[in-house]
């Protein structure tokens, strides 16, 4: 935890490892994460298929599977949280693939391997499928409109990344940004986004350069309907990883 102005930089919490996208409580008594600090050890086929030893030993009695299949530490994520004094630790209802969470007064949402998700942090908390489409898997990074609105999030399009909204229980799903032109070299991304306290607006990153070509990474804010879209006058370097989608700002 750190204060606003940048001072008193100090731990709460190091009892769990590879820990990320801490969240706020709306009433600032509770911090929300991911960690991914367990894992299972199974033999991967390829594919997406990595099975345990002993699940391998039933399936394929008569095989070694050392000799064609390496042992490998899958690994999963799951939704946690701790008070604003890293203490009182739990866990939270998810899938064993969350990451990139947000938390509002509705609840918690979060991607997954299979979508995006909601749960809550309660006791009997329920997980709910919002959005997902085989065809394009990579929903990733939502964000929730205050009070329970649309979740916004981004998906992988063919050459490039876009932003799409959803209403809570799945319906009204649709691209809010698309690109200008497609007589560019290289299609812009937008990436990234998160709603303004009152709901109103949604800023986010694009690399969308003045010719509508992919360039430098900036921040943008558009309605929340996705009008009237446009860069902030901020003139600092931002990089962005597509792959893991970290983004950090230069000074």
């Amino acid at each position: 935890m750190i204060d606003i102005d940048g001072a008193n930089e100090r731990m709460i919490f190091n009892e769990r490892a590879q820990l990320s996208s801490p969240k706020w409580s709306t009433d600032g008594a509770w911090i929300a994460f991911s960690r991914g600090d367990e894992y299972v050890e199974c033999y991967d086929l390829g594919h997406n298929q990595c099975i345990t030893p002993d699940e391998f030993k039933r399936r394929f009695r008569d095989r070694k599977p050392e000799e064609d299949y390496p042992l490998v530490k899958q690994y999963s994520y799951k939704l946690a949280a701790v008070d604003a004094n890293g203490d009182n630790y739990h866990d939270i209802g998810s899938m064993p693939s969350a990451k990139a969470l947000d938390w509002n007064e509705a609840g918690i949402v979060y991607q997954s391997s299979d979508g995006i998700q909601r749960t809550a942090d309660a006791t009997d908390a329920v997980n709910q499928l919002v959005a997902f489409d085989q065809l394009k898997p990579y929903y990733y990074d939502p964000d929730w409109q205050p009070n329970g609105g649309q979740i916004a999030f981004q998906v992988k399009g063919a050459a490039q990344w876009e932003i799409y909204v959803v209403n809570p229980d799945g319906t009204d799903l649709h691209g809010i940004t698309q690109p200008v032109t497609t007589l560019v070299d290289v299609l812009p991304s937008n990436v990234a986004p998160a709603y303004s306290p009152d709901g109103n607006y949604i800023v986010y990153l694009s690399n969308r350069g003045d010719d509508n070509s992919a360039g430098a990474w900036r921040l943008w804010v558009m309605a929340a309907d996705g009008s009237n879209p446009h860069p902030l006058a901020i003139d600092v370097p931002i990089e962005y990883n597509l792959a893991q989608n970290r983004w950090s700002v230069g000074a």
